[in-house]
């Protein structure tokens, strides 16, 4: 598909004719010229996170030594050759009949690096697999060094404002208004550090990219959940301090102060 929208972008490149950019006084000759049949979705070449998808062009290998194509034509570096095998019975049971009816058309030819499509795909995400978790788990400590640093700060500042709590109380504050005032206050300063956070990692979003396969650097919906999450466990670590607060007898803080 990406080799189709880059020669005719925007048409219908069924019936339209392609052929090599080999010079013309090029040992191989002048390339023919080649009629598209189909068109396929892109696939991963090289790895799973490509950044974008790289033009191929595929033809059947039935035509390499014939009157249009010489064998040696399709050799090089940019050149592969592969063969699909589409089965309805188990991977493991076909992998036998395949080198039988290989062997049948031309015994010295040998059937190399059999592989079921999902071996392919765990070979191929095995790196990035790998480094995933690590960052989930780099991820992981950070949120839990984060939530016990809130309540530390949100612990220390309820202690240090123990005398004005209980002034409060004594006035006929309500406990529960005790408690959001603890909240917003810790709230407010978790809101800062999460939005400082999203704009750093909206700035070092291209470096994410070549780890990231199906999901976009800069996808909105990874944002807000990871927002929401932050938030919803920052307002946690507020809450247990605050409900501390809400508890506090007004004659003995004020003792205490």
């Amino acid at each position: 598909m990406a080799l189709a929208d880059s020669l005719f972008p925007g048409k219908d490149p069924i019936g339209k004719r392609v052929r090599s950019s080999t010079p013309p006084n090029s040992p191989l000759g002048i390339p023919p010229w080649l009629t598209i049949v189909g068109v396929v979705v892109n696939t991963s070449s090289a790895s799973l996170a490509e950044p974008a998808p790289v033009p191929q062009l595929y033809m059947p290998v039935s035509i390499a030594g014939g009157p249009d194509i010489p064998a040696n034509a399709l050799i090089g570096p940019n050149v592969a050759t592969t063969s699909y095998v589409v089965r309805t019975a188990t991977a493991l049971d076909l992998t036998g009949s395949v080198r039988r009816a290989v062997a049948a058309v031309d015994p010295n030819l040998a059937v190399a690096q059999v592989r079921t499509l999902q071996e392919i795909l765990d070979r191929a995400a095995a790196q990035m697999a790998f480094t995933m978790i690590l960052l989930a788990i780099a991820a992981a400590v950070a949120l839990l060094l984060g939530v016990v640093g809130i309540y530390g700060v949100m612990s220390y500042i309820v202690g240090q404002r123990t005398g004005e709590i209980g002034v409060r109380l004594a006035l006929g504050a309500e406990p529960a208004s005790v408690a959001g005032m603890i909240v917003r206050q810790g709230g407010a300063v978790a809101l800062v550090g999460i939005t400082l956070g999203l704009s750093a990692a909206l700035a070092a979003s291209r470096l994410m990219a070549s780890l990231l396969y199906g999901v976009s650097p800069r996808d909105p919906t990874v944002f807000a959940a990871t927002t929401l999450m932050l938030l919803v466990v920052a307002l946690v670590a507020c809450w247990l301090p605050a409900r501390r607060a809400a508890g506090l007898n007004p004659l003995e803080a004020l003792r205490a102060e």
